[in-house]
């Protein structure tokens, strides 16, 4: 499908994400990204920020619910990017809500942390890791439903292009839809199975309002040099490639 106008995009800067999502995601949207234990949800929101400002020359803001600091940046070095030299610079801002920050977790605290820290830095985008968090933090279903809505509420208001990091509850016709699937622009899927003796990794962008987007499932990996998604192969294809080469 074409589109009869040229939408604004954020480019993630993974080059076949972009492709799977018509260029880029839609400016100001809030996306969700879903996934379970490994499939590489936090270094994807880190990569979103990195190249935001390395490539594109926006700066962003990182809230993270459940590492330190510290540790988000030590991931980061990992990959070769120095998150804490931009954030010393200015460039990216940390937002710090995780258990590690030895005080009570407060939803409105966090917004108007994410808030200051937006119009600080003059934030384009705002990743935020892991939504999960808050199920620990509020237990009722009805505090948290209102809580996620206050929070991306927050989050749009920014005017950022933003991601939200989340855990997938259960798996294939099992899976839970959750009410942030529903409050999101757009839902990406992250798995990880055991094919044979390897372990095979795939993306599914969900939806995607505002833009075509490829709805077929394609195989991702992970390396030194973060997320890679294989936009030109099938699953199918893929996985039939690595048992040929076993």
């Amino acid at each position: 499908m074409k589109m009869r106008f040229e939408v604004p995009r954020t480019k993630t800067g993974i080059e076949g994400l972009d492709v799977m999502i018509g260029g880029g995601i839609p400016k100001g949207s809030t996306v969700l990204v879903c996934g379970g234990p490994g499939t590489g949800k936090t270094t994807l929101s880190m990569q979103f920020l990195i190249n935001g400002y390395i490539k594109y020359g926006e700066n962003g803001v990182f809230i993270s619910l459940d590492e330190p600091m510290n540790r988000i940046f030590q991931e980061a070095k990992g990959y070769g990017w120095n998150l804490k030299d931009l954030y010393e610079k200015g460039n990216i801002a940390f937002v710090e809500a995780s258990p590690h920050a030895e005080k009570k977790f407060s939803i409105e605290k966090l917004i108007q942390e994410i808030r200051e820290s937006a119009r600080l830095v003059n934030a384009q985008r705002v990743a935020l890791d892991p939504l999960t968090y808050l199920t620990i933090q509020y237990p009722d279903i009805i505090s948290r439903r209102s809580v996620i809505l206050t929070l991306f509420k927050a989050l749009r208001e920014t005017n950022a292009t933003c991601l939200v990091t989340d855990e997938i509850r259960g798996a294939g016709e099992e899976r839970t839809i959750l009410l942030e699937e529903y409050l999101a622009d757009g839902v990406i899927i992250l798995q990880s199975s055991q094919v044979e003796r390897r372990r095979v990794r795939t993306v599914e962008v969900e939806k995607m309002r505002g833009t075509p987007i490829d709805d077929q499932i394609r195989p991702y990996t992970i390396d030194e040099d973060g997320v890679k998604v294989i936009s030109e192969k099938d699953i199918f294809t893929y996985a039939a490639s690595l048992l040929m080469k076993k």
